[in-house]
């Protein structure tokens, strides 16, 4: 079904070998999981499998590559009709506003009748538990709605061969499930699947391989009775089993009690008022904000921010704080960054708002970005953009800080240095950080406490300690 024989890829502005010396055997029917650190080739194996390149991503190779009955530079036309592709950026792969006009897009360039495409629509929602997604502006979709749609839409086409990158970065871990469960049954089907991905552990029970990749190679090949007994701490990757993920031990920290106080604050999720009687939290502190997709966490954030109006009182340090005083003190990292790059360099860009000069290079080194310094940032990877803008975050010495979903492109050891950074801008500094995530391994290296929201707000505040590791897990499946 898919075959490498010594094959090389360089992209035409790159420097080194982008994947090198590949030989790869993929049967029909397989599922292949490809991990490693950001950079080390996934994506691009991906594009040569769904033809984009050197089609849209030119380049020279060398070697032997089929797929089905094609090979490297057939039209993407006739890639698409064997190919399925969800992108790590759903935006990236949108052609229309509208959802189900979205869904249609494939099938009507294939000229498939109103019916059959309608009918196809139907049972591809239905499949997803994802009705509620049709007729839906696209723009006003959550990151995992929108991830959702992405791999609705690659399915409509019904290939025989799909490609997902990262394609569970933005989901909660009950939208990850569905997506495990769909996984499933495209296998079941006979369909030939393989996944690039950082966050593995839905996949321990459904894929036949695993193969981790460095600087271009393959390093190491897990086998399916080897999956099992994996320990990714030893390969600097993420855990296929959630048990083995330990609660990070939490260092001694000054604390500036009831720092950020929220008394009587509403504002409206989904036409419908949430109102918080009275909320506290510290300096010191890391706050992990869980929930479904949709449920509020961003609007939360958003009102802190100061970016969506509310009544009540938002109290910072002893003082009610306005709206344009709340702009001052917040920075949030949001989940597409692309909304916070404004200079033409990533030096200017971490320039731009820099309070803290004195840990500059800390925080570069500590967040790998040293060697993009000079970079426009629109030609970074998304994990290097993300990686640019929670830098400027950190060093803008604001009083709080909120990161949305972090990691959603970050690679197991950035996964960790960026945990660590963010404890380490707690204990020395009067802030306090809230971090919307559905990373449970992130979390437990993280978080001092677990905030539950559901559709009327914070439910539950739970310390993230070792005897509640099985609590906060169930809240967040």
């Amino acid at each position: 079904m898919i075959d490498f024989k010594s094959f090389n890829y360089k992209y035409d502005n790159s420097e080194q070998m982008n994947i090198e010396d590949l030989t790869l055997n993929i049967q029909k029917g397989e599922c292949i999981l490809i991990t490693g650190n950001s950079g080390c080739g996934k994506t691009s194996l991906l594009r040569i499998l769904n033809g984009l390149a050197p089609h849209y991503y030119s380049g020279g190779f060398s070697g032997e590559f089929r797929i089905a009955n094609l090979g490297i530079g057939d039209s993407i036309s006739e890639f698409s009709k064997i190919v399925g592709s969800v992108f790590q950026n759903p935006k990236n792969q949108f052609f229309h506003l509208d959802s189900t006009s979205e869904l249609a897009f494939s099938m009507e360039n294939f000229g498939f009748t109103p019916q059959e495409i309608l009918s196809k629509i139907k049972f591809i929602s239905q499949k997803f538990n994802a009705e509620n997604l049709l007729d839906r502006n696209i723009l006003e979709l959550s990151g995992g709605e929108k991830q959702k749609l992405a791999f609705m839409a690659s399915m409509m086409l019904d290939a025989d061969i799909y490609v997902l990158d990262e394609i569970t970065s933005n989901l909660d871990l009950k939208s990850i499930k569905l997506i495990a469960d769909i996984i499933k049954v495209l296998k079941d089907n006979g369909k030939t699947i393989v996944i690039a991905e950082h966050r593995i552990y839905y996949l321990r029970d459904i894929v036949d391989r695993m193969y981790i990749l460095k600087e271009g190679k393959l390093l190491h090949h897990v086998d399916k009775y080897q999956l099992k007994d994996f320990d990714g701490t030893h390969c600097h990757t993420r855990q296929l089993d959630l048990k083995k993920v330990v609660i990070k031990e939490k260092e001694q920290k000054n604390y500036k009690k009831d720092y950020l106080i929220l008394e009587n604050v509403s504002y409206k999720v989904n036409n419908k008022d949430i109102v918080h009687k009275r909320e506290t939290f510290s300096t010191g502190n890391v706050y992990a904000i869980i929930g479904e997709n949709g449920c509020g966490k961003t609007t939360f954030a958003n009102v802190i921010s100061g970016f969506v109006k509310h009544k009540g009182n938002i109290i910072l340090d002893g003082q009610v704080i306005n709206k344009n005083n709340l702009l001052k003190n917040c920075f949030q990292v949001m989940q597409d960054v692309n909304y916070q790059l404004f200079t033409n360099s990533v030096v200017n860009e971490l320039k731009l708002g820099c309070k803290d000069f004195d840990n500059f290079d800390y925080v570069i080194d500590k967040l790998n970005i040293r060697n993009i310094l000079d970079r426009h940032p629109n030609t970074l990877s998304g994990g290097e953009k993300q990686r640019v803008v929670i830098a400027s975050a950190i060093l803008s010495e604001k009083k709080i800080l909120i990161f949305d979903e972090p990691t959603s492109g970050l690679d197991y050891k950035n996964m960790i240095y960026l945990s660590n950074l963010i404890r380490n801008v707690s204990k020395e500094n009067d802030v306090v950080i809230f971090v919307i995530t559905h990373d449970y391994e992130f979390l437990c290296n993280v978080a001092d406490s677990v905030l539950m929201f559901d559709t009327n707000g914070i439910s539950e505040s739970i310390e993230v300690i070792e005897k509640n590791k099985n609590k906060i897990l169930s809240l967040m499946n």
